[in-house]
């Protein structure tokens, strides 16, 4: 009973970790069926439009050099928690956005936050798990995050056709409330590999235990 008791905690863990992850791949192809109409609405030219995948990229790439450090320094719920509040700005001012200009600013402010889930979901497998346990966890957070470039695209046609472009930003915005942090998934302190045991077993035991 135990041993199946914690095969569900974990495979729980593995899910709420791989819906972080994927949130950087969902913020490239759900609008990519989009960039048509966004053209046409903004009065931009396909190069302009595809420029906000761009400026979304660069920022992803240079902001996933800081947030390992930064969530060894505040912790990984408060960061994970920090960067989904902010991921929900930038996707409602993209909504929002009246202009091309306004976009770019909008996706490079996604793309500063939406690499945290990617960077510190694995820096959580470290902290809680070790040898065989960390493997398998992994490959089930691989497993479940190849999916999302699979079917982004096709929620974000699906969404296309009914509502237009504008209503794959709201989808954006609303899907980081659905990775919500359980109070006691993680440690509120850094959580170091030196004291990992200490706070993985209150964590899988579902107490509200501290480093």
């Amino acid at each position: 009973m135990a041993d199946a008791a914690a095969r569900r905690e974990t495979r729980g863990i593995a899910i709420l970790l791989a819906s972080l992850a994927a949130l950087g791949p969902f913020s490239i192809d759900t609008y990519l069926p989009s960039f048509h109409e966004i053209g046409e609405k903004l009065n931009a030219t396909p190069l302009e439009v595809q420029q906000t995948l761009s400026v979304y990229l660069f920022s992803f790439a240079l902001m996933t050099l800081w947030h390992g450090a930064i969530s060894d320094r505040f912790g990984r719920r408060n960061v994970i928690l920090v960067a989904l509040g902010l991921f929900a700005v930038a996707s409602a001012g993209c909504t929002l956005a009246t202009s091309i200009e306004h976009l770019w600013f909008w996706r490079a402010m996604q793309g500063m936050t939406a690499g945290a889930g990617i960077v510190i979901s694995r820096a959580i497998v470290r902290d809680l798990f070790d040898g065989a346990a960390a493997q398998r966890l992994m490959s089930q957070m691989t497993m479940m995050f190849a999916l999302a470039p699979a079917i982004a695209p096709v929620i974000g046609g699906w969404l296309q056709t009914l509502f237009g472009w504008r209503s794959v930003l709201p989808f954006w915005s609303c899907r980081p409330q659905h990775c919500g942090w359980p109070a006691g998934n993680c440690c509120r302190k850094p959580c170091h590999r030196k004291n990992a045991s200490r706070c993985a077993r209150p964590t899988l035991a579902g107490r509200t235990g501290r480093s």
